[in-house]
């Protein structure tokens, strides 16, 4: 599955996480450059979408994570494009 990566700038953007996770798409949420309290906020809300969904988040970088629906798997060409881009390490 094509992962797309979100870089919020603020609280506002969890809706288009939400969103595009209820649609079966996995996210990179990338949350260098975002402020304590509001990356704290969003990895609350992405944990409380995945629990709600049955879906996944696992750290995949420094401060990155990647939240996935339930059954959706990313691909290992999927994984290599995101880690060049240094979001993903294994």
């Amino acid at each position: 599955a094509q992962v797309h990566i979100c870089e919020p700038k603020g609280f506002n953007d969890a809706q288009d996480v939400g969103d595009r996770v209820k649609l079966g798409e996995p996210v990179i949420l990338n949350l260098q450059g975002v402020d304590r309290d509001l990356q704290r906020r969003l990895i609350d809300f992405a944990s409380g979408l995945c629990y709600a969904l049955s879906g996944s988040m696992q750290k995949v970088g420094d401060q990155v994570f990647l939240v996935s629906p339930s059954n959706v798997e990313v691909s290992d060409e999927e994984k290599q494009r995101l880690s060049a881009k240094g979001l993903y390490r294994a």
